[in-house]
């Protein structure tokens, strides 16, 4: 039995990220006034797109009068539902504004919206665009923060005085057009339901009882109104509102109960409708729901091999495509740091506890660890061990595998997820490191195989996926 310490001055680097952005070497311009500085308002250069070198730098009162011009083109060419665009894509590299930025360009749009449209020629269309940009800038909105909660609650209150003006002007419709009325009405149950569910996330921010009681109310009338819409349309939104209802009920009422899996089939679909609506992978939004769903099917259902390689096309893209800068970027790349941590259970003497497993050495004799892994984590307290590798334990959501079994040697070599352990807790023990664990659940990647209990010695931490497509 051996293990021995490595000292901190040659730990490797293997746990941490190299995030620093390259500084363009060239001084940036607006590219709508070509002047360098801030505006006459003071107001400095922005950028939160996917712009890189020194291109797409302008000031935020330049970009709104471009917004304010373009969409007005788009709107006389296209109609209303174009005329939004200027204000949440940048024209340079087709993608979407972020953060500040497209917080300060969705309330430019609302105020867009009220003054191009105050003549209400075109009165339902208006008000479609109108109740769908107020609810663009109150998403933007912290519910935490008390001057965005007012004004999350000015937008609200804007937003059924639209409701209360369109029905009604339906009223009327119904009576001179009931053809055109049936296919406006059902454009607007679309939009106060979707409209709600958004007010409800609006409420759910608060962090409060206040603003759960809120948001229940919001996503029970959400739910209504989908149930009167076409059932194909409809049904899963009526079940993701029953779901959170459920879970808020469950909240309030101090028995929390959360069905991890729904999270999962939830933020799936959430992917899938992204990529057909953005056109596949490269928009942020798509990025953005791809890590999530990843972060799920690690945290939640220890499916690590199949995150990790959607992680890595996500970086792949995003990297491409936005920068290494981009948010996007940054929260690809921290959920692909994430699915890289190979977690074991070590056992001992005076040294026991989770651990980041690092790399095998000595032909796969020895197995270099760092840790133990706090809660929360902290590096920089964490030191490198080498133990015999029989001494490592996979710990749920690893990928691992499979070697020197006899009975079962068509399974060699083939690899899986640890998905749970086969314990026997000792009295008054911890259920991890006070165990006798012996063996770990493995769900294959060849899904035509069946899990199957293997015991730890027979199992190899797998470091490096090997190339594979999947449904992603």
């Amino acid at each position: 039995n051996k293990s021995f310490k490595i000292p901190s001055a040659t730990m490797t680097s293997e746990t941490t990220t190299d995030a620093a952005a390259a500084i363009p070497d060239d001084v940036p311009s607006c590219w709508l006034c070509l002047e360098e500085g801030p505006d006459e308002g003071g107001a400095p250069l922005v950028r939160d797109c996917s712009c890189r070198g020194s291109s797409g730098f302008a000031h935020l009162s330049c970009i709104v009068k471009y917004a304010e011009s373009a969409g007005k083109r788009l709107y006389e060419r296209e109609g209303p539902s174009a005329c939004m665009d200027p204000f949440n894509i940048c024209p340079n590299c087709k993608q979407y504004y972020q953060n500040d930025v497209h917080k300060a360009l969705a309330k430019a749009c609302v105020d867009f919206v009220e003054e191009w449209f105050k003549d209400e020629k075109n009165f339902l269309p208006h008000k479609h665009l109108y109740a769908h940009a107020l609810m663009t800038q109150l998403v933007k909105l912290d519910g935490e923060n008390d001057g965005e909660k007012a004004g999350g609650e000015e937008i609200i209150a804007k937003f059924f005085s639209v409701m209360e003006e369109v029905k009604s002007q339906l009223e009327q419709l119904e009576i001179l057009d009931r053809g055109r009325f049936l296919i406006i009405r059902d454009a607007f149950i679309n939009l106060e339901a979707n409209g709600n569910a958004n007010i409800g996330h609006f409420y759910m921010s608060m962090n409060s009882k206040e603003g759960q009681l809120k948001a229940k109310e919001h996503y029970e009338k959400a739910r209504d109104l989908f149930k009167t819409m076409r059932p194909k349309e409809a049904e899963i939104s009526v079940s993701e509102m029953n779901q959170i209802i459920s879970e808020l009920e469950s909240e309030l009422s101090g028995n929390v109960v959360h069905d991890e899996e729904l999270d999962v089939i939830y933020l799936q679909r959430d992917y899938h409708k992204c990529l057909e609506r953005y056109g596949g992978q490269s928009s942020c939004i798509t990025i953005h729901t791809g890590v999530a769903l990843s972060r799920a099917l690690i945290i939640t259902e220890y499916r690590t091999i199949e995150a990790e390689i959607l992680l890595s096309k996500l970086v792949d893209v995003s990297l491409r495509t936005h920068g290494h800068d981009h948010r996007a970027s940054k929260d690809a790349m921290s959920g692909l740091t994430l699915a890289r941590e190979r977690k074991v259970v070590v056992r001992f003497e005076d040294v026991s506890g989770w651990f980041q497993a690092l790399r095998y050495e000595n032909e796969g004799e020895d197995c270099v660890v760092q840790g133990p892994i706090a809660d929360p984590r902290n590096v920089d307290e964490e030191e490198q061990y080498s133990f015999e590798s029989t001494r490592i334990i996979p710990f749920p959501g690893t990928p691992v595998v499979c070697h020197g079994l006899q009975k079962a040697a068509h399974l060699n070599g083939k690899i899986g997820d640890v998905r749970g352990l086969d314990v026997k807790e000792k009295e008054d023990g911890n259920k991890y490191f006070d165990v006798d664990i012996d063996r770990c659940v493995v769900h294959f990647e060849d899904k035509s195989l069946a899990p199957v209990k293997v015991k730890p010695t027979n199992l190899r931490v797998l470091f490096d996926l090997p190339k594979a497509d999947d449904a992603y």
